[in-house]
């Protein structure tokens, strides 16, 4: 599962100019190594604060945000309430919209400012983190903390979570077994097959734009409304500045490289 999904998933963003950060196939044992204070903490303060202060310039071209409003509006991202699918809609309406009305040391005369969470028109000036082993806390549940294989952060947000399985005489149906570890960090499984037991952790998914469950051969992707059974594949790269690249293997293009090259190109991630 390393050498043959998830590093060549790694050396592949790394080729497309994604930071990363890779634990091996070790479980973290300080939050620290992931941009965090905390293991229970699902999206980086620190990151979103430096990316966001950036994308966010006055008409000289200076930041503006002081540290109090970017601590403000980390914490009011992260904290929307209600089901997931409500807190993940709400979470994409502040991606695409910001947040207003945020600069309130100008004159009352001046027009507001709107915070910007993604700097659409300049899709390189946002910040790409991709960290493996992702480890969130989960005290009081079946297991002590779950540990995603691969989660992408664009300004220190989770967007995308990745789910890899190597096809074995131990996994049945890998793919549909990746599918399945992803609704159970979502907590999308059905109440009575986990039998009310907590198995992952909602907030991960707040601000997330889809997942992808991986074999390396095949690879789906689906978002927070997509059914068990209705993950698709990414079938073409574009736009062609992205067809011609090396894959990480050597070999012919997979699936995953297909899916990685057409869907987390920085451009088009955006």
């Amino acid at each position: 599962e390393r050498t043959q999904i998830e590093k060549p998933f790694l050396d592949q963003l790394a080729a497309l100019g994604w930071s990363i950060v890779d634990h091996g196939e070790t479980v973290p044992s300080s939050p620290g190594s992931s941009h965090r204070s905390d293991f229970k903490e699902v999206a980086l303060r620190s990151i979103f604060k430096q990316a966001v202060a950036i994308i966010n310039v006055d008409e000289a071209g200076q930041p503006w945000l002081t540290d109090a409003q970017l601590d403000w509006a980390f914490d009011f991202v992260t904290s929307q309430k209600g089901l997931l699918v409500e807190a993940n809609e709400a979470v994409h309406k502040l991606l695409l919209t910001g947040i207003p009305d945020m600069d309130d040391t100008r004159s009352a005369s001046a027009p507001s400012r709107t915070l910007r969470l993604v700097a659409f028109e300049k899709p390189e000036t946002n910040h790409f983190l991709a960290i493996n082993q992702f480890r969130v806390n989960t005290p009081g549940q079946v297991k002590d903390h779950i540990r995603p294989d691969v989660v992408l952060f664009v300004n220190g947000l989770p967007l995308v979570v990745v789910e890899a399985k190597e096809a074995n005489t131990f996994t049945s149906i890998p793919l549909d077994e990746a599918v399945e570890q992803l609704f159970r960090y979502s907590e999308r499984r059905d109440e009575a097959t986990k039998a009310g037991v907590k198995e992952g952790v909602e907030r991960l998914f707040h601000s997330n734009l889809f997942s992808i469950a991986t074999t390396g051969n095949e690879a789906l992707y689906g978002s927070v409304t997509t059914d068990q059974d209705e993950f698709q594949p990414w079938r073409s790269i574009e736009p062609p500045e992205f067809k011609t690249f090396k894959t990480p293997l050597g070999g012919s293009v997979r699936a995953q490289e297909t899916l990685i090259q057409g869907m987390l190109a920085k451009p088009t991630l955006i």
